[in-house]
């Protein structure tokens, strides 16, 4: 979140209550604004859907396309984003803009490319209508852009603007499903899709309008720069990619049980299991704005001054004392953000409860929302810590932290679904979640104690150069020209 520091820091210098509200407003603004978007665009389509009486059939199609875009598009897209976000980091620390800019148009056509390939493969033998697979595809390629692109908005800093080109296009995607429901001769279910594909278009190009004006269009970049941080990083890649898929394969397996609904013969998924978990999940929203302002106006500032003496050879007790002050922030901000979540997750599960049972969902739907809320909040909690270790880079403990969190997610969910019976779901991803988190916290809290240690000894003496296919094929791609970005001062191989 580059740049929202900044912003935040100006906001808390107030020191008035005005001004804190001010702050937590625009974290929370930044933070859960896109994803309410989001989800408004696709409540408002389905309300049409409602208010024009389309078949139920259609309307589930509707929502299953756009529902296996989100998931899919998240597990697909984890890996490279966590890769070319750490390249990105690299090129802005030098300056090399140009690259930067070049590099969302590589990272760009890789990601739709295998996803046609993984899109194409999935629906090939399915019976949908050929433009309904189409236009779904399209939906997922977008997503594909937009999560690419969220890197680079990271480090901008008109974040007004990019909420405004969310709102953009969420309101373009509901007046033209009203234009297509009202006068299309498309099916239903296609033309909410080519709405939302448009509306979801006119958000990518207003994001890469802001890209290129922050950082330029590239005149002489190297699109597949990045491609030899896959074989240094590639901890990086499998850390992002196992977390993602935690998340996801408690669904996954429900689906294929008996809460399992087929949708047109090509979809599976369980309407159920899923709005609950989607309102579950809410309740952890003030848990990422609050870690929003404590990182980037508290520990961050700490962060940032204890390598600061380590990098420009501060003695030992400033760097002793810059680490006790880096580790009582730390510690201190993440019991603080701890109780802050719980009161609203206590919050969610008093309302919760009489909303959910207000709303049709049984007795047995809203144990499991308040089991799901508890999961939620320890899957929150992890993805703190997961955060906090991938600043000190630390990335063999996040690696083992997000394949903790996928395996138990895996053999819970098994368990769940071929011996627990639906009693067990929401209960099998609460104990994976809390699990991992309690192996999150050991981790921490081992990486703590040995901070000064991991950060000066643990690391290679001398720089090795990686030489796999990926780096061959960039040097003979771009030859004398490539920058290796990770060599002192970015000199040249």
């Amino acid at each position: 979140m580059a740049g929202v520091g900044f912003e935040l820091k100006k906001l808390f210098t107030a020191r008035t209550a005005a001004g804190h509200i001010k702050a937590y407003s625009y974290s929370a603004m930044i933070t859960a604004g896109p994803f309410a978007l989001m989800t408004s665009m696709v409540l408002a389509v389905q309300s049409l859907f409602v208010y024009y009486g389309i078949a139920e059939e259609a309307s589930r199609i509707f929502v299953a396309s756009v529902v296996y875009a989100f998931v899919f598009s998240q597990i697909f897209s984890a890996g490279f984003i966590m890769v070319l976000t750490r390249y990105l980091a690299d090129s802005l620390s030098l300056g090399r803009f140009s690259d930067a800019t070049a590099s969302f148009f590589g990272m760009g056509a890789i990601l739709t490319t295998l996803g046609a390939v993984a899109a194409g493969i999935f629906f090939w033998d399915k019976p949908l209508p050929l433009l309904t697979k189409w236009l779904g595809y399209l939906f997922f390629a977008e997503l594909l852009l937009a999560w690419t692109e969220s890197v680079y908005l990271s480090a901008v800093k008109r974040y007004s603007r990019l909420l405004v080109s969310y709102l953009a296009g969420v309101l373009l995607s509901i007046v033209l499903s009203w234009a297509f429901l009202e006068h299309s001769i498309l099916q239903p279910e296609q033309s909410g899709l080519l709405a939302m594909d448009i509306g979801m278009g006119l958000i990518n190009l207003l994001f890469l309008l802001c890209i290129t004006e922050y950082f330029g269009m590239p005149k002489r970049g190297q699109n597949f720069a990045f491609l030899p941080y896959f074989e240094r990083h590639w901890r990086l890649f499998f850390t992002a990619t196992f977390y993602m898929l935690g998340l996801f394969i408690p669904n996954l397996i429900i689906w294929q049980g008996g809460w399992g609904v087929s949708v047109g013969g090509t979809y599976l998924y369980s309407p159920i299991y899923d709005v609950v978990t989607f309102y579950a999940f809410l309740s952890i929203l003030p848990l990422m704005t609050m870690f929003v302002v404590k990182v980037e106006t508290n520990f961050y500032e700490r962060y940032a001054h204890y390598f600061a003496f380590i990098t420009q050879k501060g003695n030992f007790r400033e760097i002793d004392d810059a680490r006790k002050d880096l580790l009582h922030t730390l510690w201190f901000e993440l019991r603080h953000i701890v109780e802050f979540q719980l009161v609203f997750t206590l919050v969610a599960l008093a309302v919760g409860n009489y909303l959910l049972s207000w709303s049709g969902i049984d007795y047995n739907q809203v144990n499991m929302y308040n089991v799901l809320l508890f999961g939620a909040f320890f899957t929150g909690l992890l993805q703190l810590v997961y955060i906090l270790l991938i600043y000190f880079d630390y990335q063999k403990s996040v690696l083992s932290l997000s394949l903790v969190f996928f395996l138990s997610n895996f053999c819970f969910g098994l368990w769940g679904l071929y011996f627990g019976g639906a009693y067990s779901y929401g209960f099998t991803f609460f104990l994976a979640s809390a699990l991992s988190f309690i192996w999150a916290f050991i981790k921490l809290n081992h990486f703590a104690k040995r901070i000064n240690y991991l950060v000066f000894c643990s690391q290679p003496v001398f720089y090795r150069p990686t030489n796999g296919y990926l780096t061959k094929f960039t040097l003979w791609l771009y030859g004398d020209d490539y920058v290796n970005l990770e060599l002192a001062g970015g000199e040249k191989k």
